[in-house]
């Protein structure tokens, strides 16, 4: 009798255990449950790290904007009418810059992602996460500079240069000399920027920077605590208006004067 029951005892497990691999097989959501309950088994151990952990893992990438620099001083100067001398296209992940001379120039993108581009003038621009590229008439090739990879970034495109601005940093680039020319901003901000010819005026909340192109040479002039309000780029002098003060910068001389204007 007792080994009747153990043998009909016996036959019941096996034949439920039967059943219930018979469902699960003829069920076609089992292998939706059996990958989801994997990926869930694979994101187990995240639990187990702590909340900080957790927010640096799941934090967002960061974001990044990049747009056109507004002067914050007055801008004055009479511009000639300038008309952009070359052209880029994109292409199957490049950049093809058409010089006047038409001579193509092209810039492989692969592994990099374009977040700004403009021409102006002589010159055309590129912005990615990794790189600064320019080009210009008077170019071989486009010319790289190096960027720090920081959330904002403005630019301002002249006739001959263009500057990519960040909180930290300038960023100028030269057409004259292909070459991308790095400022450093240490307890300033950027005020202005215009270019004009051969010449470069920039302006901060701490000084005044003019820089010839040609000869990349930098003449600098301390605001001493006053600010300038106006400013005006002519074919002989850069006049920088600061109250009843004046500092005109001479092409001629490559210098500062300060004239006061109350007299």
């Amino acid at each position: 009798m007792r080994n009747r029951l153990y043998f009909l005892s016996l036959s019941l497990v096996v034949g439920i255990i039967f059943a219930n691999v018979g469902v699960v097989l003829a069920d076609p959501r089992h292998g939706e449950q059996d990958q989801r309950h994997g990926n869930e088994s694979r994101l187990t151990p995240l639990r187990h790290l702590s909340p900080e952990a957790n927010r640096i893992l799941n934090a967002p990438p960061p974001k990044h904007q990049v747009t056109s620099f507004e002067s914050g001083v007055r801008d004055k100067t009479a511009y000639p009418y300038i008309q952009t001398t070359l052209n880029f296209v994109e292409g199957h992940l490049s950049y093809k810059a058409f010089l006047s001379s038409g001579q193509e120039i092209s810039y492989s993108t692969r592994g990099e992602h374009i977040w700004y581009s403009q021409c102006y003038g002589d010159l055309c621009v590129l912005v990615t996460q990794k790189n600064l590229l320019a080009v210009s008439n008077s170019s071989y090739e486009w010319e790289k500079g190096h960027h720090f990879g920081e959330e904002r970034y403005r630019v301002a495109m002249g006739h001959k240069a263009a500057l990519v601005a960040s909180d930290r940093k300038l960023y100028l680039y030269n057409s004259y000399t292909n070459h991308w020319e790095t400022i450093s901003l240490e307890q300033e901000s950027l005020q202005s920027f215009a270019n004009l010819f051969d010449k470069v005026a920039i302006t901060t909340t701490r000084r005044m920077l003019v820089i010839d192109l040609p000869s990349e040479t930098q003449f600098e002039q301390n605001l001493l605590l006053r600010g300038v309000y106006q400013f005006e780029m002519r074919d002989g002098f850069i006049n920088f208006y600061s109250g009843d003060k004046l500092w005109m910068f001479r092409h001629r001389t490559e210098a500062f004067e300060e004239v006061d204007l109350t007299d």
